[in-house]
């Protein structure tokens, strides 16, 4: 169990509007009353806030346990209830044993006003047990209860940690099979392909080789995650100076690529492709109404296959 006990700053506490019908100069006074008060208030919460901050970053339990009430509760994010403020400095006592370097960020999201003595705050909390792992950003409630001039926690609960955010490198595991050295052959020519992780692992590169009859062209395939379009994108350059890009729309067989473009002569170029694994090794490539310019080019499809590795020397 990993009780992360959190307290944010609470801000925004604002007076609220005197009937209408009163007096000018009473409204006046009345509106300054209630700002100190907010602002007193505002004052005691932050020093708290930052006390709590610097205890659990010290590994202070006694100090954290000291801001709730005797009979306050914290709910862990898996339902484990602690009543009492003992039960609760007990735990932190673990939890810094156990972790030493733990340390806590916390976020305040909004906080609303129950009634004079009761301050109800939700927050996000990035909580980081070792230095040397990635820390869990999880939401958390937390009810503040005044007594005798004094705002102390009632009650703190933390909920499941958020999941964190898919990376580039993520959306494209789909693709990583593709990783590798392809090859295909038919009567027009053969097509040689390598494809390959960019450094930061964000892409996939291809390089390709295409050796027909009439000559060698060679280019270079960039493959992409687009977070406005929330699909895979890939960008396409051959070495004179033509280009497309496409999108990728996982279907349950394989893959629709959309495909759009220019020569560089100008024309457009535009078609679909579907990419078809067969098996781990092999997949089919066909490419349906691709137009060239005004031109409708016959439809072809293509076997491509994994090159293995050459033998080591």
């Amino acid at each position: 169990m990993r009780v992360r006990f959190t307290l944010a700053v609470v801000a925004g506490l604002s007076a609220g509007w005197l009937m209408s019908q009163m007096s000018a100069p009473t409204l006046l006074h009345s509106q300054e009353a209630a700002k100190t008060t907010a602002a007193t208030e505002l004052d005691e919460l932050v020093a708290a806030a930052a006390a709590y901050e610097k205890a659990f970053n010290a590994g202070d339990a006694k100090a954290i346990a000291g801001q709730f009430l005797d009979e306050a509760e914290a709910v862990d994010e898996e339902g484990h209830i602690l009543k009492g403020r003992a039960a609760i400095e007990a735990r932190f006592v673990e939890l810094f044993q156990e972790f030493p370097k733990a340390h806590v960020v916390v976020e305040l999201t909004s906080l609303r006003r129950l009634g004079p003595d009761v301050a109800v705050e939700d927050g996000l909390s990035t909580t980081t047990l070792d230095p040397v792992e990635p820390g869990t950003r999880s939401p958390y409630t937390v009810v503040h209860g005044r007594r005798q001039g004094q705002w102390r926690i009632a009650s703190v609960r933390d909920f499941p940690a958020e999941a964190p955010a898919e990376t580039a490198h993520d959306r494209l595991q789909a693709l990583a099979w593709l990783v590798g050295h392809w090859v295909d052959e038919s009567h027009e020519g053969r097509v040689e392909t390598t494809c390959e992780w960019s450094e930061d692992g964000n892409y996939l590169l291809q390089n390709y080789v295409v050796k027909t009859a009439r000559g060698e062209l060679s280019g270079t395939q960039r493959i992409g995650w687009d977070g406005v379009q929330q699909k895979i994108r890939s960008w396409t350059f051959d070495r004179n100076g033509a280009f497309t890009e496409a999108l990728w729309t996982p279907i349950d067989s394989g893959w629709i690529l959309k495909v759009e473009g220019v020569t560089p002569e100008g024309q457009s170029v535009s078609g679909t492709r579907l990419l078809t694994p067969v098996n781990p090794d092999a997949f089919q490539l066909d490419s349906l109404s691709l137009v060239l310019g005004n031109e409708l080019l016959p439809d072809t499809s293509v076997r491509v296959v994994r090159q293995p590795p050459k033998p080591a020397e």
